[in-house]
């Protein structure tokens, strides 16, 4: 689950325990160049929203047909698209493709007060669940899953299995202007963040913290941060521009099954790195192949807030699995 779409649960449940009845949306399939992936949520008491199905094309329309009386039973299924035959038909998306939708009438019981509450707990856990819909018993559950799964959203008409895997991490080594803006784009991106340094004397040049929505720094060396928290989603960027602070975590995140390590420097910087860490820690080419340095898309990037979209854009492109020659 992104962790954007847990502000979406926290408002169904509030508006649950104000005694309104709502309408919750959970993307099952898309198909075209629908904008939303499958799993995410949108919420409605039929005039106020949260989350997005099509990132705003939709909404009101959808909005319109639950004042006309649509989506009364507890679990039903809807698809935006003129080419699925078969099913019930609004218009295509303007982008062109089609979104098939999982929508939900609920009421203020204490049944679906617990799944919610339950449902919330799983998803800010960060583990991986499984939500079960049973849409002819309206009979819903979870229960807590492990690994990879083949497939998003498994559905028949006696069972909808939705799965959601860990959520997306991101490890910041080193406080810096940019590890700064890169932590607010993460956050704003849905991943789990979290910032490490050991020098506390940059501690107030570190005004992004949870207060404000942010994320604490963890005084800590960066090698242990790594050990502890990095698996196969999570992203490791060394931004210190400080050998002490890079180089450290950089050795665990080789040890590590991060799918992206990336390092903050110039072409000279970068080149020197990795002859320092290829000499100390004895690393292959494959093991090199690994680290993006210097890190992000190559876009022109000179101020902090450009070098942060350039590194959270080359992130989403590694995890989407989009190849560079492919931009």
């Amino acid at each position: 689950m992104q962790l954007t779409d847990i502000t979406v649960l926290k408002t169904a449940l509030n508006w649950l325990y104000e005694g309104k009845s709502i309408w919750l949306c959970t993307i099952l399939n898309t198909y075209g160049s629908a904008p939303r992936p499958v799993g995410a949520l949108f919420v409605t008491d039929g005039q106020l929203r949260q989350g997005s199905i099509s990132g705003g094309c939709l909404e009101d329309a959808f909005i319109d047909m639950l004042n006309d009386g649509a989506f009364t039973r507890v679990a039903s299924v809807f698809s935006y698209g003129d080419h699925m035959q078969g099913e019930t038909i609004a218009t295509e998306l303007p982008c062109g493709g089609t979104i098939r939708l999982l929508v939900e009438c609920l009421q203020p019981t204490n049944i679906v007060l617990a799944h919610l509450e339950q449902w919330l707990q799983f998803a800010q856990s960060h583990s991986g669940y499984v939500r079960h819909i049973k849409p002819q018993s309206d009979d819903i559950h979870l229960e807590l899953a492990f690994g990879q799964y083949s497939r998003a959203v498994t559905e028949s008409d006696e069972l909808i299995e939705i799965y959601y895997e860990q959520v997306w991490k991101c490890i910041i080594l080193g406080i810096s202007q940019v590890s700064m803006s890169v932590a607010q784009l993460a956050i704003m991106a849905g991943y789990d963040v979290h910032v490490c340094d050991m020098r506390k004397q940059f501690e107030s040049s570190w005004t992004y913290d949870a207060d404000v929505g942010g994320v604490d720094i963890t005084w800590i060396s960066p090698d242990l941060l790594v050990d502890k928290l990095a698996n196969s989603r999570t992203a490791i960027l060394a931004l210190a521009h400080d050998p002490r602070i890079d180089d450290l975590g950089l050795m665990s995140a080789f040890e590590s099954k991060a799918f992206y390590i990336g390092a903050m420097g110039s072409k000279k910087t970068s080149i020197a790195r990795e002859e320092r860490l290829q000499r100390i820690c004895e690393l292959s080419a494959a093991d090199l192949a690994r680290l993006h340095a210097p890190i992000g898309l190559n876009i022109g990037s000179k101020t902090p807030v450009e070098i942060a979209i350039a590194i959270m854009a080359d992130i989403i492109r590694v995890k989407n699995k989009i190849a560079l020659d492919a931009l």
